[in-house]
């Protein structure tokens, strides 16, 4: 069956601590509800793919799982107009993206 539910929730936010240092852009990417291992996570900008892929590892269980992925945005990217998203894949088929988005700068 499928990893993710309908109840699944995918949140892109800044890192709080990341942010107050203010010499990096590190953002998280929150995910509840989920239920397989076989997952890996990638942060988008403007809808791209970074290449880095985050693999989730669970332990095995029958109980729904939450986990934060970080990901640290490099400096080549850190422009006014960069939307970022986060996308938890699973397998070669499934992905759901963060309902929402966000912008290193002016929000």
């Amino acid at each position: 069956g499928p990893a993710v539910s309908s109840t699944t929730t995918v949140l892109i936010r800044r890192s709080l601590p990341e942010l107050l240092k203010g010499d990096s852009a590190v953002l998280e990417c929150a995910i509840t509800q989920l239920s397989s291992s076989d997952l890996y996570v990638t942060f988008q900008a403007n809808g791209v793919d970074f290449p880095e892929k985050q693999y989730v590892d669970l332990p095995a269980s029958n109980g729904p799982h939450s986990l934060t992925k970080r990901f640290s945005i490099p400096k080549s990217h850190w422009k006014t107009d960069n939307t970022f998203t986060c996308k938890v894949n699973q397998g070669y088929s499934n992905s759901w993206v963060s309902s929402s988005k966000i912008k290193l700068f002016g929000e």
